[in-house]
């Protein structure tokens, strides 16, 4: 037997850059009989990096307590992608959580989730 959610697609989402560590626009990554989603992709690409940043992946069951399901430090420009599955969320949101070294970072994300 084998099973299939008709009402499963993927989403994408792009937000602006952030100059300063914050969150993003909190995003729908589910809704009842439409859109059930549990894999995430995490795309950052940063610029200006003085020494190192902490982007994180924030999920949350009930749109209130959002917890951390990736987190990773970059100690370099460029773009990095982080991916995490069988994590089912309601809603997520993007986090420029820390800079290291100074205040000049650029973080551009962009989030996938199916």
């Amino acid at each position: 037997m084998s099973y299939f959610e008709s009402y499963q697609q993927t989403v994408f989402f792009n937000f602006p850059t952030l100059s300063s560590p914050g969150v993003t626009d909190v995003v729908d990554v589910y809704t009842t009989n439409y859109l059930s989603t549990r894999n995430y992709t995490l795309v950052a690409i940063v610029t200006n990096i003085d020494q190192s940043v902490v982007v994180r992946l924030d999920g949350t069951l009930d749109g209130t307590s959002f917890g951390a399901m990736i987190s990773n430090t970059i100690t370099a420009n460029g773009t990095y992608t982080y991916n995490v599955s069988g994590f089912p969320m309601k809603q997520l949101r993007a986090n420029f959580f820390y800079e290291n070294g100074g205040t000049n970072a650029q973080v551009k994300i962009q989030i996938a989730a199916n």
